[in-house]
């Protein structure tokens, strides 16, 4: 497999896994309440409206909790691998800013 497919399959990859993380802090947050009380915030704001969302596909507030974890995690060694495959890019990078801006004092001195 290229490089360029490697790297394609893994952005692929973490586009999706931070698509995850979007929607399930989205139901976090908004579709299911926080706390025990069962009205927390909703998509209304404050309260809710006294509709006690306490699960969404069979699955509590905890447990899309737990897939929300688990794509968080799966997203850092993600990001961990995209940047070890783009390690020499970012090395000459950072050299060429370093040597552009001593570039630059010099000839303003």
């Amino acid at each position: 497999m290229s490089r360029s497919t490697i790297n394609f399959v893994l952005d692929l990859v973490s586009f999706l896994g931070l698509l995850g993380l979007a929607i399930t802090g989205f139901v976090m947050r908004y579709v299911l309440p926080p706390g025990t009380g069962g009205t927390g915030r909703s998509l209304h704001g404050g309260t809710g409206r006294g509709v006690q969302a306490q699960e969404l596909w069979s699955m509590t507030r905890h447990e899309w909790g737990s897939i929300h974890f688990y794509l968080a995690a799966v997203f850092v060694v993600l990001m961990v691998i995209h940047i070890i495959l783009h390690w020499s890019w970012i090395k000459h990078y950072v050299k060429s800013l370093f040597l552009n801006r001593r570039s630059t004092h010099k000839t303003k001195g």
